[in-house]
């Protein structure tokens, strides 16, 4: 039997609607929640340490720490999504088991999964690039790209997020993947400090995770400083989220299709 993305159908919508009308059936506890970390992170890593920290790299902290607090945002939101989330619907409520008993494949199912994942990232870096526009951190029309590059990068994420939710036996499981992964990336990346501030190992380790050239992007962006190189860092970007979007998908129709 064929898998992969090339085999999905526009079927796969209706597994993404099916997880948008439960979502917003419950928005009172999906909304708030989920902006509680973003919004501390400004209060306390932007107007707490940037007290102490008037500038970095020439711009006041707030300022350059407000691409790295949308990208945490995005991920963070799309990583719960796709681990915690998508655990729950295909172990406990067997409802990826409901699902592919229909004409719906369990290809198709993973891309809706990582899809919809990328949409609550982009939801909530939204909300959040709404509050630092209200705060008037954002000084460049260039900004209104922020929102569909924390969408690309919510949905690297979600890719990745969804390949260890599909290989895992236990929901335990996460918190090595937490631990060992997705917190290191989001305080590396360049999120609070420029990347340039670490060792030469930590350096090339953090420019491996895409997220690094998400943020480099988006900071350049708000700020109109030059980016590393914004066309090789999307490149690869994309080209490692296509790689791990077929590689969920892949392993969501062997884990459901036994």
């Amino acid at each position: 039997m064929s898998e992969g993305i090339l085999t999905v159908r526009r079927s796969f919508l209706k597994v993404w609607l099916r997880n948008a009308q439960v979502f917003f059936a419950l928005w009172k506890f999906n909304f708030w929640p989920a902006l509680a970390e973003p919004v501390l992170f400004i209060f306390v890593m932007g107007l707490g340490i940037g007290s102490y920290i008037t500038e970095i790299e020439g711009v006041p902290y707030l300022e350059f720490v407000a691409a790295g607090i949308l990208g945490s945002a995005a991920i963070m939101q799309a990583t719960f999504e796709c681990t915690y989330g998508s655990f729950f619907r295909m172990r406990i409520q067997n409802t990826f088991e409901g699902i592919i008993s229909t004409p719906i494949s369990a290809d198709e199912v993973g891309l809706a999964e990582i899809i919809w994942g990328a949409t609550r990232g982009l939801v909530n870096s939204t909300l959040v690039f709404i509050i630092l526009l209200l705060m008037g951190i954002f000084h460049r029309w260039q900004v209104v790209f922020l929102p569909p590059l924390m969408f690309l990068a919510a949905f690297n994420f979600a890719a990745i997020a969804l390949l260890v939710s599909s290989r895992i036996a236990q929901m335990e499981y996460f918190r090595f993947y937490f631990a060992g992964f997705v917190l290191p990336a989001q305080f590396i990346c360049g999120t609070f400090f420029p990347v340039s501030r670490f060792p030469e190992a930590v350096q090339i380790f953090a420019w491996a995770i895409p997220f690094t050239s998400y943020i480099d992007i988006s900071r350049s962006l708000m700020l109109g400083t030059p980016a590393k190189a914004p066309v090789l860092e999307l490149f690869y970007a994309l080209g490692t989220t296509l790689v791990f979007t077929e590689l969920a998908v892949r392993s969501m129709h062997r884990r459901l299709v036994r």
